[in-house]
């Protein structure tokens, strides 16, 4: 891949369908249809918004809408984003760079673009974040939401904002959005987004900063975060919450409300595959009762709210490495093929309300396999980060901060 030097005019017609990456060949095949329809940038600009409009318009109905017909609309949704992003005129780093920072990974805005087509994980955080706006308003005139690590497309927010601006349901003067991303490839991704989706007067602000650093001069009614990868791995969610949360208001809320990770002894064949193999597609409501009934539930490893952040205690070891104190788990006895299952991390995302994302509803909330994790059984070979136990033990969890964030088992 090439780096895209041309510059291109504010109107599509004149857009390279080569650009990058970006256009795999479903969204080159749309955009050359659009170069021959010669659309103008207000044309553009409406499907854009239209595609947002639609795929909000769907997931906050209280009716029930087919799958089928919700992850067509988030492709649209995402392919309009995507042209957008191509407009931004993004160089080959800014693209692509991804790299590791103090408190995690920070992804690429070519990898992490696809979040917006992310349908449940979406729609869980839209509504909650959408319950929550409407709680705040009734009380008060206007609120300050703060949305760090927000991506290239901030999509946990533009769509609602762009629903609202349709419908009138609120309006810049009720609701004032800071958004922050360290990647400078997003920061320009968002800010041709946002003035694609003529949004400009709901954002207070876009801050190029450490998620991890920034401190906000405004006190913070809604802080909206979603920064983590399944298992509650690799990215900074909990070093960006715990920083943050000081900066909420006292009645200010965090979104999500509440997040449990937990573990559980699974049979991989029975948990990864098998249960699967008579539905569509991965979701909460498909999970087999079979299935299910086979787990050995470890039972809650970390719980993360504004109060345990408030509260939480780090620890740094010599080399500086930073640690969070979790739960204290005896591992269960009496099953006779414990040696042959695995362990695996999910979460379950309450994100306001009754809203939320559940396990396999979304990247997010997939339980993730620790194949270094051992009870009743050795590796073959022991490595250092090989975990080993027996049926009884009491193990203490810690959470790493420092590096690619994860689960530290130590035994008692």
């Amino acid at each position: 891949m090439e780096a895209h030097n041309s510059q291109p005019t504010v109107s599509l017609q004149y857009v390279d369908p080569q650009v990058d990456e970006l256009l795999k060949h479903s969204i080159r095949t749309q955009l050359e249809s659009l170069l021959k329809a010669k659309l103008t940038t207000g044309q553009r600009q409406l499907l854009l918004k239209k595609s947002f409009v639609d795929a909000m318009t769907l997931v906050l109905s209280n009716t029930q809408v087919e799958h089928l017909q919700l992850v067509n609309t988030f492709e649209a949704m995402y392919d309009q984003a995507v042209q957008s992003m191509a407009l931004a005129q993004l160089s080959q780093e800014q693209l692509t760079r991804q790299y590791v920072s103090a408190s995690g990974l920070i992804m690429s805005p070519h990898n992490c673009k696809h979040t917006i087509k992310d349908v449940y994980r979406i729609k869980g955080y839209a509504r909650g974040i959408d319950l929550a706006i409407q709680s705040k308003l009734k009380h008060s005139p206007s609120i300050t939401i703060l949305y760090p690590a927000c991506g290239p497309f901030a999509p946990l927010l533009l769509p609602l904002l762009s629903y609202y601006k349709d419908s009138n349901t609120f309006t810049s003067q009720q609701i004032n959005v800071i958004l922050v991303d360290v990647h400078p490839g997003a920061i320009l991704s968002l800010q041709q987004l946002i003035k694609d989706l003529q949004l400009d007067d709901f954002i207070l602000r876009i801050e190029a900063a450490d998620a991890t650093e920034y401190e906000p001069a405004e006190s913070i009614d809604l802080l909206v975060l979603e920064a983590m990868q399944h298992g509650f791995t690799k990215e900074g969610q909990l070093s960006i919450a715990k920083h943050l949360v000081k900066f909420l208001n006292i009645d200010g809320w965090m979104i999500p409300q509440n997040v449990s990770v937990r573990g559980m002894m699974v049979i991989g064949e029975t948990e990864f595959n098998q249960q699967w193999k008579e539905v569509e597609y991965s979701h909460s409501l498909n999970t087999n009762t079979s299935a299910q009934q086979d787990r050995v539930e470890l039972g809650e490893i970390l719980n993360i709210n504004k109060s345990t952040l408030l509260n939480m205690q780090e620890l740094e070891l010599q080399d500086g490495v930073k640690v969070i104190p979790a739960s204290k788990i005896k591992l269960p006895t009496g099953v006779k093929d414990m040696g042959e299952r695995i362990l695996a991390i999910y979460a379950h995302i309450d994100t306001f309300a009754d809203e939320g994302v559940e396990q396999y509803d979304s990247g997010v909330t997939h339980p993730r396999p620790d194949m270094t994790f051992y009870i009743d059984a050795k590796p073959r070979d022991v490595e250092h980060t090989h975990f080993v136990a027996s049926s009884g033990d009491m193990v203490q969890f810690y959470y790493q901060l420092s590096g690619l964030p994860g689960f530290v088992p130590v035994k008692l």
